[in-house]
């Protein structure tokens, strides 16, 4: 019977390798999503980035091949309010996940080199000031993930 599973055990055992690099993995970068821009060679860029439990880091930069350049913007106190703004880096927070959202901190592909199309996916890497590098591959929508979706009902408190 042992000699039948033989081939069981190696695979199992490179499952649970990956699992255990992937769980002492102090960064998780998910839903990432992108929009183009209403001017030729924009694209916006979003997603969310969670950090293992004691872990600290911040986004310093990112880079694709589809784009000359990939800014990060970051919300600045104004006068009247806050703005959009490029920034060197971008803090991630540390007991809940970091979105990156339409009107809110997020990336911008500038001097994009090809035309995309709904659906299309294009590689991105980002680059943390304590965990290196990471590569994502981001999918180019019309619409929002959550679009469509109900709102909250006035009064739900999510605590």
């Amino acid at each position: 019977m042992l000699k039948k599973l033989g081939w069981f055990v190696p695979v199992l055992l490179l499952l649970w390798a990956s699992s255990a690099i992937a769980a002492t993995d102090p960064i998780s970068i998910d839903g990432a999503w992108a929009r183009r821009s209403t001017r030729a060679h924009v694209v916006f860029v979003y997603m969310t980035i969670s950090l293992a439990k004691g872990a600290e880091d911040v986004l310093i930069g990112a880079s694709s091949p589809l784009a000359d350049k990939v800014e990060l913007l970051g919300l600045l106190p104004k006068r009247r309010g806050e703005s959009l703004e490029p920034v060197l880096a971008l803090e991630l927070e540390t007991h809940t996940p970091t979105v990156f959202q339409p009107g809110e901190a997020h990336l911008v592909l500038r001097g994009v080199k090809q035309k995309l199309k709904s659906g299309d996916s294009f590689p991105m890497t980002l680059r943390f000031a304590n965990a290196g590098s990471r590569d994502v591959v981001v999918r180019l929508m019309d619409l929002s993930p959550d679009a469509g979706m109900p709102a909250m009902p006035k009064g739900v408190k999510l605590d």
